[in-house]
């Protein structure tokens, strides 16, 4: 036993030494993270749906509408479909400073202000509040928050005017603000190269489209039910990715007839504006184009006999209120 015995300090030494060289593991929902979360949910009324959001639960990273960082940090907040959520957008949102997403989506109880503390979440790159009785301005410091991928503010009750900042903001890909109550010009150099995707329809727009001549990557540009007017032309060139247009319910004018089309193109929609000319021969090089409604405007025949152009029906071209030359509609049924 004597031989075995004499082993044990070594032992002993051998532990200690793998303590002190054993990495310290980062703590799991720290304290702030918590108490930001408990104060969070009083400001929005404790309601049952975020039930597992208790004092007695000291892991927060297991509660529900939310996920952690593999740091133990809170980095995504996702509340949604709760009809028992009431208050404003709470301030305490501001301490949950590893915060990457955040997403307020279809809780009608939610109203007030988009509060300007949000820029204190610097990481965050997702923000969504959609569905709800938000109202007042868009803060105009949201543009602080440089790592923004995406913003959804869209299905609100926002009034005012789009910020000159958001131009500005060097990672945002995507914007959606429809179906607000905005109103003013579309901020220039907002239709950019940088966005993947413009939303802003349903709103009170007024003035012309800022012009940009880039040959960027946009793919989706929906401008829609607004009062935009002038010249859209400069969207459309063949170097162009973009998906979908959709720039109904306008008083937009320009002329139509030698445009030449992305080829990439899978929707268009220029009904209820003002474009005159005819329907150009380009139509006929996007096999891509699924949807295509050019109504309501003061376009004029002869329309082209080409496979492209006629595969969308007559209704595509109803309704064109021709000033010069034969009426659009009436050439398309003699086809």
């Amino acid at each position: 036993m004597a031989p075995t015995a004499s082993f044990l300090p070594l032992l002993a030494l051998l532990l200690v030494a793998t303590a002190h060289c054993s990495p310290l593991l980062p703590q799991r929902c720290p304290q702030a993270d918590r108490q930001a979360l408990l104060r969070v949910k009083q400001a929005l009324g404790s309601p049952a749906t975020l039930k597992t959001w208790s004092p007695a639960s000291a892991d927060c990273c297991a509660w529900d509408h939310l996920t952690c960082d593999e740091a133990g940090r809170v980095n995504n907040v996702f509340i949604d479909g709760a009809d028992d959520v009431r208050g404003q957008i709470p301030s305490a949102l501001a301490g949950l400073t590893a915060l990457m997403s955040l997403s307020l989506f279809r809780l009608p109880g939610l109203q007030g202000p988009i509060p300007a503390c949000l820029t204190s979440l610097s990481k965050l790159e997702f923000l969504t509040v959609s569905h709800t009785n938000v109202s007042g301005s868009i803060p105009d410091s949201l543009a602080r928050l440089h790592s923004l991928d995406s913003v959804d503010l869209s299905n609100n009750r926002l009034t005012g005017a789009i910020p000159n900042s958001f131009a500005d903001m060097p990672n945002l890909r995507s914007l959606d603000l429809r179906r607000n109550q905005l109103t003013g010009r579309i901020p220039a150099s907002l239709v950019q190269g940088q966005f993947r995707s413009l939303v802003l329809s349903y709103n009170q727009l007024t003035g012309p489209i800022p012009r940009d001549d880039a040959q960027d990557e946009i793919n989706t540009v929906d401008l829609s039910h607004n009062q935009l007017s002038g010249d859209a032309s400069f969207l459309f060139s063949e170097g162009r990715p973009i998906g979908k247009v959709d720039l109904s319910y306008n008083n937009l004018d320009f002329e139509l007839s030698r445009l030449r089309f992305p080829k990439e193109l899978t929707y268009l929609d220029l009904s209820h504006n003002r474009i005159r000319g005819t329907v150009p021969r380009s139509l006929e090089a996007l096999s891509t184009l699924l949807t295509l409604d050019l109504s309501y405007n003061n376009l004029c025949g002869p329309l082209p006999k080409l496979h492209g152009v006629m595969r969308h029906g007559c209704k595509a071209y109803e309704h064109n209120l021709c000033h010069r030359g034969a009426p659009l509609e009436s050439s398309c049924h003699q086809l």
